[in-house]
């Protein structure tokens, strides 16, 4: 009977971790869709093709963000999404940065709402590297 217990235990202990596993991915895409739609789809397009409605008022079109992955072997380039995104990497075939540095935006919106709230929620910092990752995740969903 121990044995027993113990083992419907530790399934229950590995049902919680999937769950919350799925709770906090399901979180982190919606983030990263909200994020995406208010900062990346006015000019990426709502499904991530370079059609965005800011699109032909650009002097070069944006690229299409559904063939990282194809375009890089196979594999989604992860840090060089989260680089552009957030200022650290330059995007050179587009000249002079025509896309806003969204690392440095991110930052200044949560030291104001930060000032706000007591000292024991998460960092601005956290927070806008969860923002961050939350969006690289969901640009990594729009892949063909």
């Amino acid at each position: 009977m121990n044995k027993r217990c113990t083992a419907l235990g530790r399934i229950g202990v590995a049902a919680m971790v999937l769950c919350a596993s799925a709770t906090a991915a399901a979180a982190d895409n919606t983030l990263g869709k909200r994020e995406y739609d208010s900062r990346c789809a006015m000019c990426h397009g709502a499904t991530g093709k370079g059609d965005g409605w800011l699109a032909d008022n650009l002097l070069k079109r944006p690229p299409s963000l559904t063939l990282l992955k194809k375009n890089n072997g196979g594999v989604f380039p992860a840090a060089t999404v989260t680089e552009v995104i957030d200022g650290r990497k330059a995007v050179s075939l587009h000249g002079p940065r025509d896309m806003p540095v969204w690392g440095t935006v991110l930052r200044v919106e949560e030291k104001a709402a930060s000032a706000a709230r007591p000292a024991t929620l998460t960092p601005a910092e956290q927070l806008v590297r969860a923002k961050i990752r939350a969006l690289t995740n969901y640009v990594l969903q729009l892949q063909e």
